[in-house]
């Protein structure tokens, strides 16, 4: 599988709404940019094995039921 550039990622989740810059490079999946309800979100670096995995994570992270690291 090759490199993604940037994928541009929004949605709505439990009330709350995000956008996000979802990047892959060396077999993972990170967030360059995210922004829930108009207010940037640090996601220190964080990386997950696939992009479900990565979409699920910000969709928690941006309701509440989830702190990011």
């Amino acid at each position: 599988m090759s490199d993604l550039p940037e994928e541009n990622v929004f949605g709505e989740h439990d009330g709350s709404s995000y956008s996000a810059t979802l990047c892959q490079s060396n077999g993972v999946w990170y967030f360059s940019s995210f922004v829930v309800d108009e207010h940037n979100v640090l996601l220190n670096g964080e990386t997950w094995p696939t992009r479900e995995a990565a979409i699920a994570a910000i969709r928690l992270i941006a309701s509440g039921d989830r702190a990011s690291l």
